[in-house]
């Protein structure tokens, strides 16, 4: 059968949201309604299932026996991505270490979400020590070896740590090629990251061959909605900002937040991401007030549910005072 087309894509998509229009909402751990609290959504899950109390969720994290239920959705598989995975990580991998057992699971997941959450020097500590448990156990080609090789990496770039995380993130691009294949999630999300590296020093041209195969493998294996596209397509578009392709990175990034918007939520953390992504656009090319807006939004998206710390909160609020301060230079005001 041929793959299906982003139009009958979207065809389908516009049927789904029509069915769903006349449902009312409720939340899907207890069924009701918003007179119990507020309806949230705390993942990626879609339709009638998006919707939750937020305390329903802590519950079901707190108390259930899967797994993963601390962390992520069961459904979606989204991450949640707050301080209670980091408490409920924390509390397993001291057990873990406590009982004997192999914490080396344990170690990536909470070294994952101490990085995506701003705590660099705690994660690399958690990351080397998984590494080195996979590399002896498992061998350097592993999937799981290759997979905090490239975990590592991504935070070394994110720490400004280059060079080091350049040669790791070659080292599990390739290891991934070999063993995976080049349309794996696994190595799609390896080719983003090092297309991310060489957008950072510079290589522009070797970072948009491998942002525009990340972005079509994504779309035609997981498609044009999944969490993973939204990413690539964002990453396309501030490449092509960085080169000065206004014109054909604007559509990208307003395509990425229109679509996080509707199955993700204005507060989720990539939303929040796609809104800054397009608000710098709008203020490399003097849209000042439309870039407020946006900055605003995400700025306090980004405290709510990040918190003031957070790197991308940090980052907002900069952004946030030099659109003053470019506005007020603009009117001829002292800053």
């Amino acid at each position: 059968m041929a793959p299906r087309t982003r139009a009958q894509r979207k065809r389908d998509r516009e049927e789904e949201e029509e069915e769903e229009e006349g449902e009312a909402k409720r939340c899907r751990l207890c069924l009701e309604g918003e007179d119990d609290g507020p309806l949230v959504q705390p993942c990626a899950c879609r339709g009638t299932q998006k919707w939750a109390h937020s305390h329903c969720v802590e519950h079901w994290r707190r108390t259930s026996t899967k797994e993963d239920a601390a962390y992520r959705c069961g459904q979606c598989m989204d991450e949640y991505r707050d301080a209670l995975s980091i408490e409920l990580l924390s509390a397993r991998l001291q057990a873990t270490r406590t009982d004997g057992e192999d914490p080396s699971f344990t170690l990536g997941k909470l070294a994952s979400e101490l990085h995506v959450q701003g705590k660099y020097e705690e994660a690399e500590s958690l990351f080397r020590e998984a590494l080195g448990l996979e590399r002896e156990a498992l061998g350097h080609q592993h999937p799981i070896t290759l997979s905090s090789i490239n975990n590592l990496g991504a935070l070394l770039r994110d720490k400004g740590e280059l060079a080091a995380a350049e040669s790791l993130l070659h080292e599990a691009l390739e290891g991934k090629r070999e063993t995976l294949g080049s349309r794996h999630p696994s190595t799609l999300a390896s080719i983003n990251n090092l297309g991310l590296l060489l957008r950072d020093k510079g290589e522009l041209a070797a970072a948009e061959s491998l942002l525009r195969e990340a972005l079509e493998v994504s779309d035609e294996t997981l498609g044009s909605r999944h969490p993973n596209t939204l990413v690539s397509i964002s990453n396309l578009g501030l490449l092509w900002k960085d080169k000065g392709e206004f014109t054909a990175a604007e559509p990208l990034l307003r395509e990425a937040l229109k679509v996080a918007r509707e199955t993700l939520g204005d507060r989720h953390p990539d939303t929040l991401t796609c809104i800054s992504n397009l608000s710098s656009l709008l203020f490399t090319r003097g849209d000042f007030a439309a870039a407020e807006t946006l900055v605003s939004e995400a700025l306090a998206g980004q405290r709510e549910v990040l918190g003031n710390g957070h790197p991308s909160t940090l980052l907002s609020g900069s952004n946030l005072a030099l659109l003053e301060k470019a506005k007020c230079a603009r009117l001829g005001r002292r800053w």
